[in-house]
């Protein structure tokens, strides 16, 4: 069985990415699966903290410039035309859009599954565009079809819009 990006078999739990299969947890050292949502970055804190930094830093000097107002422009020489460049609002609004774009992708989350095993804890990725209700039935199908225990827990506190049927006709 595959869903986004993860395969489960009688064997094991494995990541796929395309036709290969890039990791695989044997079944015989899985001791507990757990359904999780986590950031895709890798290290949210420090990402979190350069777009922050980035961010406050950006709007500060932005602030200065405004008040200022002397040192944003640059004139450049172009034949007998003069062009008037502003390149530190530029760059600085550049700065808070990367901060931005940073602080987004802390918040921007995934699903996996985090299984324990005995070298430790793993996690299996699915596709950041999975859909909940694809995982829950696949879920679903893997605890019935293949006997694995996968603890969904959080879908607990989660609210899952129903599907509108479209065959129903209005009147």
């Amino acid at each position: 069985m595959v869903c986004a990006a993860v395969k489960i078999t009688e064997s094991g739990i494995c990541q796929v990415e395309g036709d290969k299969v890039v990791a695989t947890v044997p079944k015989e050292e899985i001791r507990r699966v757990r359904l999780s949502h986590d950031s895709q970055s890798r290290h949210p804190f420090l990402r979190f903290f350069t777009g922050f930094a980035l961010v406050t830093t950006g709007l500060i000097l932005l602030i200065a410039a405004f008040i200022i107002a002397e040192g944003g422009v640059y004139l450049l020489q172009m034949q007998s035309y003069t062009l008037r460049i502003p390149i530190s609002p530029i760059v600085l609004w550049l700065m808070v859009g990367v901060g931005l774009w940073l602080l987004v992708g802390v918040f921007r989350g995934r699903y996996n599954l985090l299984l324990d095993t005995e070298k430790g804890t793993r996690k299996i990725f699915f596709t950041a565009s999975a859909d909940i209700r694809e995982i829950r039935c696949f879920i679903e199908r893997a605890n019935g079809e293949l006997g694995y225990d996968i603890d969904t827990s959080i879908m607990e506190t989660m609210y899952i819009k129903p599907v509108p049927d479209n065959n129903k006709k209005s009147v």
